[in-house]
């Protein structure tokens, strides 16, 4: 199959960016199968049909672009989304405010994208990986490599109590969409990813919440929390923080919707 016929049958599946995905497919049916034109044809057609089913291309392909880097993905888990790059990025600043071997956890991690960033801008920084889901946890070992801790944790329980006290910066995206907003969101999120890495309870700061109480033990005097969340969810969350004795500030993304919460826990 040409690139033109690709196109159209994604553009036909309703696929917003066709082009730029029958390109990616084949490469990947290029790279997947033998020099054999006739196997070649089949490996593309094979996924191409999973990706007209509506499975995010992401996992089809095992890769994901963000910032600048090809991320491993693998079926059924989350997929990083483009405007998490702004939490990698306020969490670059963090670290390198923090000084030389700073200790990082990006907890929530999935596949660990932010990690991945950090640990490629600033070199020497002490990367920390926890999430519930041992799939999604083996891909961030992946990406990050060998020089990363993974923890297999349930928000922040699980981690070794000799790290109490201890982390300069803790970023996260938590689960964080409201249950009530399930029929809105994609359907290739809704049918491919899990939903524990998605919902968030009533008002989706079920586990942002927890996230917020229990980073309190784990971060250093002065030790900064990034969590990202919805801009409407902003105000509560950071009210929540700020009775528990954190400083919050926050960034608005550039899609006005999501925000990165900064919370820094005060010096004893």
């Amino acid at each position: 199959m040409s690139h033109t016929t690709v196109t159209a049958h994604l553009r036909e599946a309703g696929c917003v960016f066709a082009e730029d995905e029958a390109r990616i497919l084949l490469e990947a049916a290029q790279e997947t199968a033998s020099s054999d034109f006739a196997d070649r044809h089949a490996v593309l057609g094979r996924l191409l049909a999973r990706r007209v089913a509506g499975e995010p291309l992401e996992q089809i392909v095992g890769w994901v672009d963000f910032a600048g880097q090809h991320i491993a993905v693998a079926p059924g888990v989350f997929v990083p989304r483009q405007r998490s790059t702004l939490l990698a990025q306020q969490s670059i600043l963090a670290v390198q405010a923090a000084g030389e071997s700073a200790r990082f956890l990006e907890a929530f991690c999935g596949v660990g994208a932010v990690a991945a960033t950090v640990s490629r801008a600033v070199h020497g920084t002490q990367i920390h990986l926890g999430d519930y889901d041992e799939t999604a946890l083996n891909c961030a070992r992946l990406n990050v490599g060998a020089q990363a801790t993974p923890h297999l944790l349930d928000c922040l329980v699980g981690l070794p109590q000799s790290l109490s006290g201890r982390f300069d910066v803790i970023s996260a995206v938590p689960p964080y969409v409201p249950d009530s907003a399930a029929q809105y969101l994609p359907h290739e999120a809704a049918e491919y990813e899990p939903a524990t890495a998605l919902f968030g309870g009533a008002d989706g700061l079920d586990l942002v919440r927890r996230l917020i109480t229990e980073s309190h033990d784990w971060l250093a005097p002065g030790g900064v929390l990034l969590i990202e969340l919805g801009s409407q969810q902003q105000q509560p969350a950071t009210d929540f923080a700020e009775a528990l004795g954190f400083i919050g500030t926050r960034t608005l993304g550039e899609d006005e919707q999501t925000v990165v919460l900064e919370l820094r826990r005060l010096r004893s």
